[in-house]
């Protein structure tokens, strides 16, 4: 049997297969399990109680829809079906946005999709920092600026949806050398049902006591279904703790 090479699957050449490049941080962890997720959050509603998601209020005035900073945000996530699905909004300054007209529960990444700024090694694409949440105003997840803006929302988290498993070729994992965090690897399958019994969230790895740099392949890859969150929490036992996390993933046509 011959298998595709990760070059064609990257160039898009293999009907069925896409490569994502994910990668989370959270600069900020203490004592508490906290996802490795910019804005320390991954929400998981169930498919019954799906929710409209925009841009918060409190952003800088030049993150609008004709302004110098960021214009618009488009939202990648999972609908109430399990689908794939995206959508755009325009951003409001230090207003909140319009609000999605699809309903997600799941939101897979952010990005800023449209600016008003030709991005260069001293001016970013928006102008700051840019939160996401639904109309109740729980926080969903964060587009952070600092020295230049990020662009994207930065969460070591996945879920695939009702048609496509994944496979994990590898992860990287990025801790403060002087202090020693405990790193966990979780999925839950499943995220569809509405109901017990549930399908139980499962440990996959632990790093414990882990500090500085290390990195994991896996061969064969580590496999997913279809409707399955996999991701990264940390804690700390002392003080707080900055952590990242990267892993590259293939989407695949399930067999």
């Amino acid at each position: 049997m011959t298998f595709p090479s990760g070059m064609l699957i990257a160039r898009g050449l293999m009907g069925g297969c896409s490569a994502y490049h994910v990668y989370g941080r959270h600069v900020d962890i203490g004592a508490t399990p906290t996802p490795v997720t910019r804005s320390g959050y991954y929400r998981t509603p169930q498919a019954n109680a799906p929710v409209h998601l925009r841009i918060r209020a409190g952003g800088n005035a030049n993150d609008t829809a004709n302004g110098t900073g960021g214009r618009a945000v488009t939202f990648i996530g999972i609908g109430v079906d399990g689908s794939l699905i995206t959508e755009t909004v325009a951003t409001a300054g230090t207003s909140a946005s319009a609000a999605t007209t699809q309903h997600f529960i799941r939101l897979r990444d952010a990005i800023v999709s449209s600016s008003g700024t030709y991005a260069t090694q001293t001016a970013g694409s928006h102008a700051s920092t840019i939160n996401i949440e639904d109309t109740d105003g729980n926080l969903w997840g964060t587009i952070a600026d600092g020295t230049l803006g990020r662009g994207n929302m930065e969460q070591a988290v996945f879920v695939t949806p009702k048609d496509r498993a994944a496979l994990i070729t590898n992860i990287f994992v990025s801790s403060d050398a002087d202090k020693k965090a405990n790193i966990v690897f979780y999925k839950r399958e499943g995220i569809l049902k509405t109901a017990a019994p549930y399908d139980a969230m499962q440990l996959i790895n632990e790093f414990p006591q882990s500090s500085g740099l290390f990195d994991l392949a896996f061969n064969p890859p580590l496999y997913f279904p279809p409707l399955t969150d996999f991701g990264f929490l940390a804690s700390v036992s002392a003080s707080t703790v900055d952590v990242s996390v990267a892993f590259d993933v293939i989407e695949v046509v399930p067999t």
